[in-house]
């Protein structure tokens, strides 16, 4: 802990504290020790082993000198700035609590340690509820190549000028990286662009002001193509995913190779699901196949979502979550009128028969 009480219950930053001085952990009140030299990072430890459960024992170096990179860095743009202070409504402490203004309050999580998404979104939804904003910042060990199943997917985040994006911190350089519009197309590696801020060069408003100008890769001509083959791959892999896929499809008289044309993502999207988009749309293809009559933009939109919702992933950080949702459904609405899957006929939708038909084999 980079915080501990002193006697006159102040709490003290331990860069500053002095060494001749009793200090209390300010969560269970027993005492700690000041731990300052030319190597470790100056922090609290408690004397005895105790069962706080505030504050773990378990901080690395990297984790309490983010927290103060992280203090310094807004406290120089203007902020008022509280390390580990407790929110007593939430029971949680953040490792850097930040206001500027009558802005709302924002905690900042540097986020070393493995943490499951359930408790990820117990901290996370604790801070919306009490009407705070919180920002997730990720260290080295989620710095990886990012792919689908990388554990740094689980903080990702939204805001209407980044797109979904991943916060890092670089403690060695005091960089601040950002991946923004993180996007994912069915068979491709995931697409994103990278920002790169100095936080002793630039402030906290840098970041904030930061818009993208989007790169729109063109999609490659053989995307198809490859596409197809791993599809083939991923059968003969076995990959339970499209084993599913396939007896979805096997039970409604077709093949993977046989869904039409329209159903293979052609555009990038919000990297939201467990699976890959073909699955989702080749269960749509399939809800739309089992329907008779027209249908409401009510019913449409209906049906689309009951398809999703069994296949999203947990993306506990978004806090826009039902918006984007929403988006998504539009998109693929969008997408099944330009391929005539469905017609608009005055107030409903008409199911275009053609369209909902197997490929031949």
């Amino acid at each position: 802990m980079l915080m501990a009480m002193n006697d006159c219950q102040q709490l003290i930053n331990a860069a500053t504290a002095d060494r001749q001085l009793a200090y209390q952990c300010p969560g269970c009140s027993q005492p700690v020790r000041l731990k300052r030299g030319s190597v470790v990072v100056p922090h609290f430890a408690h004397v005895h082993v105790t069962d706080c459960h505030i504050f773990s024992e378990g901080e690395t170096a990297e984790h309490l000198c983010g927290k103060q990179l992280l203090a310094t860095w807004f406290a120089a743009s203007g902020y008022k700035v509280r390390l580990e202070a407790e929110l007593a409504d939430l029971h949680q402490r953040p490792d850097v609590l930040v206001q500027r203004a009558t802005a709302p309050p924002l905690a900042l999580e540097f986020q070393c340690a493995p943490l499951s998404v359930d408790r990820l979104a117990a901290r996370t939804h604790g801070y919306w509820r009490h009407g705070y904003q919180v920002l997730w910042l990720l260290g080295r060990p989620y710095q990886r190549q990012l792919h689908l199943n990388s554990k740094a997917l689980k903080f990702l985040q939204y805001q209407q000028q980044w797109g979904p994006y991943l916060l890092f911190l670089h403690v060695t350089t005091a960089n601040v990286q950002l991946l923004h519009h993180i996007l994912t197309l069915d068979a491709e590696p995931l697409s994103y662009q990278s920002y790169w801020l100095n936080t002793k060069q630039q402030s906290v408003t840098n970041l904030r002001r930061f818009t993208a100008t989007i790169d729109t890769l063109p999609l490659t001509t053989n995307h198809l193509q490859r596409y197809y083959q791993y599809l083939m791959l991923a059968r003969l892999r076995h990959q339970h995913v499209f084993e599913q896929l396939q007896a979805y499809c096997y039970h409604r008289g077709g093949t993977i190779a046989q869904l039409p044309s329209w159903t293979i993502p052609t555009i990038p999207q919000l990297p939201i699901l467990a699976v890959p988009y073909l699955v989702w749309h080749g269960h749509v293809f399939g809800a739309l196949r089992q329907r008779t009559g027209d249908l409401t933009s009510g019913q449409l939109r209906a049906l689309i979502w009951h398809q999703l919702r069994p296949l999203l992933a947990r993306r506990v950080c978004l806090h826009a979550r039902g918006q984007l949702l929403q988006q998504q459904i539009t998109v693929i609405m969008t997408m099944l009128v330009d391929q005539r899957v469905i017609i608009k006929q005055g107030s409903v939708w008409q199911i275009n028969a053609q369209q909902l038909k197997w490929r031949d084999r």
